[in-house]
């Protein structure tokens, strides 16, 4: 909303809040619930001018006041002077709010305060001012009894914004939890990948040597020129890809700076954020986690055990049908002397055990979208079983049932998770 309308807004807010009143001894002075809501406003919305946010305030308060009493029979001269000095109200508070707008943004105490002085002090005036209209003495007592009533206000509007700002600290202590949870979610995914590229550079660098190497071969049989000039740009193209390969590795590797990076994570906020982001997807209905460790522990792997457990839950996800009910992942930890071990099972579809053999293959899906014809790329077990066996040197293991669901069974050394046995913790 733009600022102006912004204003406009409010300005009908507390003129429609301000005919909640009572009256008090002095003939046309009200005591108003606007007067609790205006420093709210002027204090939470600080973009915008509270001068002349209360001088549209005073003058639709008075334009709306002289039609009610014009609507009532009371003459526009006498209306004039019942409503001119409670609109005079809103002008000397926005002036003095003005004066002094910094100081509510310390603390509560000084809210109060200051709320309590822009509330006494336009009071004050507008009291003096329908004494001289009203040609009235000053009452003394009364002046103690506005005192007293705008301590009240300025008490419930510093509630008011300490509900308020609580509320707000609340949310982005939220919005930032979140966001931290998608930052390892992030980065566990990136590391997986760079494991993965890392391993598949290995793999281009010996296709390239033998590529080479049957180059040389045919320089010595006598081929055909065109074959040994192909064989030879085959060379060159796989050498150029392996080149632009480790450049992507190396610009991954330097995105994850050690500012993103978390020396060690436990296994209860491992299992807490993959949680969250199960939750948080939208088919999470009709599902049931059950995430249980048997022991905390801590890990510098934590985002590559992130990957592994991750890519399960997802496969688990995704071989369910969500129309029913009664879906469940589970997650189980617990250790023995030498290993740490992971049970991850479900209640999906299933595996036949014709394809369980070829389910850690690059490229095999069983998951297929007849509404659009695509095949899910069949990467994430790969990646898994590669993460499972080649970086923490474990093993996995699996068994499925069709319509029953799978379980995988994943064992890692202790001292490859952790590095030392010192730190489990019961």
């Amino acid at each position: 909303m733009k600022k102006k309308q912004r204003m406009l807004a409010f300005a009908v807010v507390i003129t429609a809040t301000s005919q909640f009143y009572l009256n008090f001894a002095i003939d046309g002075f009200r005591i108003s619930t606007a007067v609790i809501i205006l420093p709210v406003f002027l204090i939470m919305y600080d973009d915008i001018s509270s001068m002349h946010t209360s001088v549209l305030t005073a003058l639709i308060v008075f334009i709306v006041r002289i039609f009610v009493l014009s609507i009532r029979g009371v003459g526009f001269v006498q209306a004039f002077y019942t409503v001119f000095p409670g609109s005079l109200f809103y002008v000397i508070y926005g002036i003095i709010f003005s004066l002094n707008k910094r100081i509510p943004n310390k603390s509560l105490p000084r809210m109060f305060f200051f709320i309590l002085t822009c509330d006494f002090s336009s009071n004050i005036i507008e009291v003096f001012v329908r004494i001289v209209i009203s040609n009235n003495t000053v009452n003394y007592r009364d002046l103690g009894i506005l005192f007293l009533i705008a301590a009240t206000r300025a008490f419930l509007a510093v509630v008011i914004l300490a509900i308020i700002l609580n509320y707000r600290i609340l949310l982005t202590r939220e919005e930032h939890e979140v966001r931290y949870q998608n930052l390892i979610l992030l980065i566990s995914d990136l590391k997986s990948e760079i494991y993965l590229m890392k391993k598949n550079s290995d793999a281009i660098e010996h296709i390239m040597t033998n590529s080479y190497t049957m180059y040389e071969n045919l320089l010595q049989s006598g081929q055909d020129d065109y074959i040994k000039d192909l064989s030879l740009n085959i060379t060159k193209d796989i050498h150029e890809i392996k080149k632009d390969y480790i450049l992507v590795i190396k610009g991954l590797e330097s995105t994850l700076t050690e500012d993103l990076q978390l020396s060690e994570m436990s296994i209860k906020d491992i299992f807490y954020i993959l949680k969250k982001s199960v939750y948080r997807s939208d088919e999470n209905e009709n599902l049931y986690l059950d995430f249980k460790y048997s022991a905390n522990f801590s890990t510098k792997n934590h985002f590559q055990l992130m990957s592994i457990l991750r890519n399960l839950v997802n496969n688990s996800m995704e071989s369910m049908d969500f129309s029913k009910k009664n879906n469940y992942i589970k997650i189980y930890h617990k250790h023995d002397k030498k290993n740490h071990i992971f049970i991850v099972s479900d209640s999906g579809e299933g595996i036949s055990q014709e394809n369980l053999k070829y389910i850690y293959n690059p490229g095999f899906s069983t998951k297929f979208d007849y509404n659009t014809g695509d095949v899910n790329r069949g990467i994430g077990l790969y990646h898994v079983k590669n993460l499972v066996e080649g970086h923490f040197k474990g093993t996995i293991a699996v068994t499925s049932k069709i319509n029953l669901g799978t379980e995988f069974t994943i064992k890692i050394p202790i001292l490859n998770m952790e590095g030392k046995n010192e730190n489990i913790h019961y």
